[in-house]
């Protein structure tokens, strides 16, 4: 448990030195709700500016009814950039925290095999013989059937995801 707890405290150790801005702060929430409420407010003056600009002949107040619709469309697309934009951040976030836990995650378990199979290791030592062996057995493997595949056929990447 204590190797959990270190590697969490690593993980948030990282994370502040990323400088990354706290998501509880609320000014990304703030945006969300602007760009929502812009491209509701665009969508009500396009509309607005269409049946204005169809209740009336005069020329004059059919072109302010379309340069209101104008800024409607203006408002729409300004609030749908705001909107994607903080809320994908969220998203976005999350999900480079977890690739960059996973990464850590996968090189430390990698570390761990390779000061397992490497002669010059204390930890190989400390081992039973068995379990050294077995070890060493699977991080042989990969090599030898990289060898062989590669004639055969291309090594299709693995992926780690828990």
């Amino acid at each position: 448990m204590t190797s959990t707890d270190a590697r969490a405290d690593r993980f948030v150790r990282e994370l502040g030195e990323l400088k990354i801005p706290d998501p509880a702060a609320g000014r990304p929430r703030l945006w969300v709700r602007l760009g929502v409420a812009l491209m509701v407010v665009g969508a009500v003056l396009g509309v607005t500016a269409y049946a204005m600009s169809h209740g009336t002949r005069d020329p004059l107040v059919q072109r302010d009814a379309l340069a209101l619709g104008l800024g409607g469309v203006v408002a729409s697309v300004v609030g749908a950039a705001l909107f994607l934009r903080y809320s994908l951040t969220g998203f976005l976030r999350f999900w480079m925290a977890r690739q960059s836990y996973d990464l850590a995650l996968l090189g430390d378990r990698l570390a761990g095999v390779e000061a397992v199979t490497s002669p010059v290791a204390p930890v190989a030592a400390a081992q039973p013989a068995a379990e050294a062996a077995a070890v060493e057995a699977v991080a042989a493997e990969p090599e030898s059937s990289a060898a062989e595949s590669s004639a055969a056929e291309p090594v299709a990447k693995e992926s780690v995801s828990t």
